[in-house]
């Protein structure tokens, strides 16, 4: 009897909630707030960035960046972090970088790290040839991170620039799992 009457109970709050959203709706006013809360953006003191598998063939090389956010975070950005180099204060020419995405907001979160590929020829011939040193990550709260470019020094690479491969999630390198 007394579960009956419990469940009898809890059916008729349940019934009198979405009699009231109805009428709310009807009446043109804002439902009630999502209980699930939006994810914030993420800072830059909110993410780590790491380098690695380094691919040094005769014509191009290869490197991977991954991003962590550090522990208890939870952040989002888009799937095209913007990602700038720079050479030398004296070279004027800006070095091309093309990021492919493919739409979305991105979760980061620290069991679930972001990467990506970062492509670049070497050059031939001098002309061919531009210099980069650093790497700057910006957030979409536009904080940033400059760093070397892989390591430290000055880098000759074909002037074409340097081409990132869409931002994949996952433990593990490779494993293709992809965030809304």
């Amino acid at each position: 009897m007394r579960t009956s009457i419990r469940l009898a109970t809890a059916l008729g709050a349940v019934g009198a909630s979405l009699a009231a959203a109805t009428a709310a709706s009807a009446v043109g006013a804002a439902p009630a707030a999502s209980t699930t809360a939006s994810v914030r953006p993420c800072t830059i003191n909110d993410v780590s960035f790491y380098f690695g598998g380094l691919t040094a063939g005769l014509g191009q090389r290869s490197f991977d960046l991954t991003l962590l956010a550090h522990d208890g975070i939870t952040c989002s950005l888009s799937d095209t972090p913007l990602i700038t180099l720079a050479g030398r204060p004296s070279q004027k020419k800006p070095i091309p970088v093309q990021i492919d995405g493919r739409g979305g907001t991105l979760i980061l979160r620290p069991d679930s790290p972001l990467h990506a590929t970062l492509f670049y020829a070497m050059p031939d011939t001098k002309p061919d040839t531009i210099e980069v040193s650093t790497l700057t990550l910006a957030m979409p709260d536009k904080t940033s991170r400059v760093t070397d470019f892989l390591y430290p020094g000055v880098q000759d690479i074909y002037s074409g620039g340097v081409s990132i491969t869409s931002w994949t999630t996952g433990i593990g390198l490779g494993e293709g799992e992809q965030s809304d």
